[in-house]
């Protein structure tokens, strides 16, 4: 019996090393910049035993610098176990140019005496904001005292708006901000009268993405989706939902204790109520015999 968990030992002992020392060859970049914005894109080796980088054709960016080298090395003991990582990374400073989903491809590597691809990588690049230089500076002279249902909404949609009786679709709440300091105190949503309700499961971590929306950019993340069965024929209404929120501001302090110490700035938090639009779904009764 004890040899045999000493093979075992050895058998895990010998994966774990064979995983440490398996090399990765990985691409990164945002998902989602803005026209006229610089950003890296990086190649990263596990090793240092490289040679013949050879970068993909870069369409529908501008490149302002790279690629350029870089080593990294770590050492970790940890219960007299001594770990050590290695690797390199090639950046480029690219600039989005013109709108659009892109796709740039894996570069390749000779690691280890392996040739090796990297993933690709796709980015979506958005149209500037739309909005004039008026509109701009307004928005900055009421900034510290209010938010604008223009830099913070919550939208309620639905998949379809014209179906039969228990024909399912999906009604989406999404968040829209440009504020970076933002706290979802309560929601109040709606009882969907007329209809059977199915929450659709979703991560617990919301994940924020840029999103161009009627000409300005934002960030989005959906908080709730539900699949609806209507359960009868005719107009039937899905009512507002309720949120309260709570947006933390950066005002300018006169206090010159506040401007040494707080760089010259402090937090207020401004209460915001939002309320999304009533739906209209017009549910037409079965066909005859169904």
């Amino acid at each position: 019996m004890r040899k045999l968990i000493i093979i075992l030992m050895a058998l895990i002992a010998y994966s774990t090393q064979a995983l440490a020392d398996k090399v990765f060859f990985t691409a990164s970049a945002p998902d989602a910049v803005v026209v006229g914005d610089q950003f890296r894109l990086s190649y990263t080796v596990s090793t240092q035993k490289v040679k013949d980088f050879q970068a993909p054709s870069i369409k529908g960016f501008d490149v302002l610098m790279g690629p350029s080298r870089s080593q990294q090395s770590s050492t970790q003991i940890i219960n007299g176990s001594v770990t050590s990582t290695s690797s390199i990374t090639f950046t480029y400073i690219l600039m989005a140019n013109t709108a659009g989903d892109y796709t740039i491809g894996g570069a390749s590597i000779v690691a280890d005496g392996n040739q090796m691809v990297s993933n690709s990588v796709r980015i979506k690049v958005l149209p500037q904001d739309q909005s004039n230089s008026a509109q701009n500076s307004s928005a900055h002279s009421s900034s510290s005292t209010s938010v604008s249902n223009q830099d913070l909404f919550i939208t309620a949609s639905a998949s379809k708006t014209n179906v039969f009786e228990q024909e399912a679709f999906v009604l989406t709440y999404k968040i829209y901000t440009r504020e970076s300091n933002l706290q979802l105190n309560n929601a109040k949503l709606p009882d969907f009268k007329g209809f059977h309700s199915q929450e659709i499961e979703m991560t617990t971590n919301a994940k924020w993405t840029p999103e161009h929306y009627q000409g300005r950019n934002y960030y989005t993340t959906v908080y709730r989706q539900f699949v609806l069965f209507p359960q009868q024929s005719g107009k039937l209404y899905i009512d507002p939902a309720q949120f309260q929120m709570t947006v933390g501001k950066p005002v300018q302090s006169a206090d010159p204790f506040d401007a040494f110490f707080n760089g010259g700035s402090s937090v207020i938090e401004i209460k915001k109520s939002i309320a999304t639009p009533k739906i209209a779904i017009n549910v037409n009764p079965l066909p005859a015999g169904k």
